[in-house]
């Protein structure tokens, strides 16, 4: 007899959260899309017709379908349609080159496609051989006031569901490790690796954020992180755990945002600090002083600037820091609030919650370790490498033993980030160990000149990095990006950061510029550096 079998075991996934959720609050509000709307048992009955018209074409285990597409319903259907038949959803940046698809798409080996037409052009199917079906995914000028284009040769979304029946069939998972999504890094490093989630563990870390966030039946989460970066985080899921609402948007316009907060009362987001800091901007430039209500933002995928995170805080935000990468679901660890902390001055509340905490109720463990794999002391000085294990770790990367070989040693994975540990447990990440700039010989964290030049009143944004140098090897320079209306010089910039920081650490050069970032908030600065050594 299996252990799934047992009357004591239960194969952990959160297909299940679906399940139980149709049957439970069959008629709450599952998803707002525009003017439309679906109930849970909509959602569940449409997730039922994904499944069962995938299967109709051959899909089962061991499958990967890919999937191109903003945050629109059919893409949130996914994420338990292709799963249920056993195969893996591989949900892919749409803002990537067509090349750079049709890599990952020809590295996953999925057969079916589906591809939201708004940005069709993104997929070229000449440099697809594996890909046998194409499904359009329509969205319609009515809903978002866009242009309809033409879609690849193949089926429409709603017309490839509407000709599959309802019934559900449950998923018949023996091992809940079996993969439930392939997840693409890319952007940062210009490498795409495939990380394998699991089940279980795409279930535990769902569990860890309904907890870690609050998220109840009443709670209304809108999309602004893509649903393609870490499945969401893995919000995808958490949504169906409790029964709340998912609110679908294509792009994280700070307008937008604004006017489906007040419209629906949202109490949750999720997203890189830009995205936050961008919808303060909004509000402050249209006289709008708060939120509706009390509005809980996982921030991640960058540190946040303290003008950021006092912005949101004094209009009534809540934020719940948290660090990762795609190897660990999206966030690994989070900036556990102390009520302790509640008494301390503005300053040193925000100098903790700018940390990156703990990790999350689930995960597992955290460690910083120098270049000897030795733990380096709790000190809050002492850089090193953040390497983690548990249940929030993938279990590798798809077909790709020389990349798992360097990535996951004796038993941990080696996120490549540089921070320290505080004596209370608690780490604070400083830059990704290639960003690290070194000059004279001192190590210096971009990080905190990028902290010091966000208190500029002239500053809206900024990234640093190093520049080649003959004498230092390499100098720091800055990208900025000044406010609105505001002419900020180089020599007034670096004046303001002799005035706080050692002067090692102070920019030699000031630019003034858009800054590169990927869809998921995340500074390209290795495209800075490729630039500087091009000159």
């Amino acid at each position: 007899m299996s252990k799934a079998s047992k009357a004591w075991y239960e194969p952990l996934t959160p297909l299940n959260f679906l399940e139980r959720i149709a049957s439970v609050m069959p008629h709450r509000t599952a998803v707002i899309d525009g003017n439309n709307r679906w109930s849970w048992r909509d959602f569940f009955e449409r997730v039922n017709r994904l499944s069962n018209a995938l299967k109709g074409i051959g899909i089962t285990r061991g499958d990967n379908v890919a999937f191109v597409s903003r945050n629109f319903p059919p893409l949130l259907e996914a994420h338990y349609g292709i799963p249920l038949t056993g195969g893996a959803i591989v949900a892919i940046n749409y803002r990537l080159s067509a090349r750079e698809i049709s890599t990952i798409v020809n590295l996953s080996g999925a057969r079916v496609l589906f591809v939201d037409a708004g940005v069709a052009d993104r997929v070229n199917p000449e440099d697809l051989p594996n890909v046998e079906v194409y499904v359009n995914v329509f969205n319609g000028r009515d809903t978002y006031g866009e242009t309809v284009v033409k879609g690849l040769p193949g089926v429409a979304y709603e017309e490839f569901i509407a000709g599959a029946g309802a019934e559900y069939i449950r998923l018949d998972l023996e091992d809940e490790n079996d993969t439930i999504a392939i997840d693409y890094t890319s952007g940062t490093t210009g490498t795409p690796k495939g990380c394998i989630y699991s089940h279980r563990s795409a279930y535990l870390h769902a569990l860890a954020k309904i907890i870690e966030h609050s998220v109840t039946a009443s709670s209304v989460y809108l999309w602004t992180l893509p649903m393609f970066h870490c499945n969401g985080w893995c919000w995808t899921w958490v949504t169906s755990g409790m029964g709340a609402a998912n609110i679908c948007m294509p792009v994280p316009d700070p307008d937008r945002i604004w006017s489906l907060i007040e419209k629906h009362g949202v109490t949750h987001m999720a997203g890189a600090p830009i995205v936050f800091h961008r919808l303060g901007q909004y509000m402050d430039e249209n006289g709008i002083s708060r939120f509706p209500k009390k509005l809980i933002m996982n921030v991640a995928a960058a540190p946040p600037p303290v003008t950021m995170l006092r912005s949101m805080e004094s209009k009534g935000g809540e934020i719940r820091h948290a660090y990762g990468l795609t190897e660990t679901y999206g966030p690994f660890t989070i900036c556990e609030w102390n009520p302790d902390w509640d008494a301390l001055p503005e300053e040193q509340r925000l100098a903790l919650k700018m940390r990156q905490g703990v990790p999350d109720i689930t995960a597992g463990c955290v460690r910083i370790v120098d270049t000897d794999g030795n733990d380096v002391p709790k000190d809050g000085k002492t850089l090193g490498e953040i390497i983690m294990r548990g249940n929030d770790v993938v279990q590798g990367y798809y077909q790709a033993p020389e990349e798992n070989a360097k990535a996951f040693k004796d038993g941990w994975f080696y996120s490549g980030d540089g921070g320290v540990f505080h004596s209370d447990g608690y780490i604070e990440v400083k830059d990704r160990f290639k960003d690290v700039i070194i000059s004279g010989g001192e190590n210096i964290t971009g990080v905190e000149v990028e902290n010091c030049i966000y208190q500029h009143p002239d500053v809206d944004e900024v990234v640093c990095f190093g520049k080649p140098d003959e004498k230092w090897g390499e100098v720091v320079k800055c990208l900025v990006h000044p406010k609105t209306g505001t002419f900020p010089t180089a020599g007034n910039i670096i004046a303001f950061c002799r005035e706080r920081l050692a002067h090692f650490k102070c920019p030699k050069e000031i630019e003034f510029g858009e800054i590169p970032r990927t869809s998921a908030g995340k500074v390209q600065k290795y495209l800075l550096r490729e630039k500087e050594k091009k000159k």
